[in-house]
């Protein structure tokens, strides 16, 4: 991937990762994505968020009531 849809270069970087489930939303750090320089869009690649899910203690939990 060189491009994303904003015509913006893509790079390699390592993101936090949010996964919002009802009011309870998990944080995965350093995850890797590719991020448009341009627009800030990030894009993941499935095998890398499927390994970020079994390795838990990258986890970081926030709950709002």
């Amino acid at each position: 991937m060189d491009k994303c849809f904003c015509g913006g270069k893509i790079e390699i970087q390592n993101v936090e990762y949010k996964l919002v489930r009802g009011k309870r939303t998990i944080i995965i750090k350093d995850v890797p994505a590719y991020v448009c320089q341009e627009c800030g869009a990030a894009y993941y690649d499935t095998d890398v968020l499927d390994e970020a899910f079994k390795n838990k203690d990258k986890y970081e939990y926030i709950s709002t009531k």
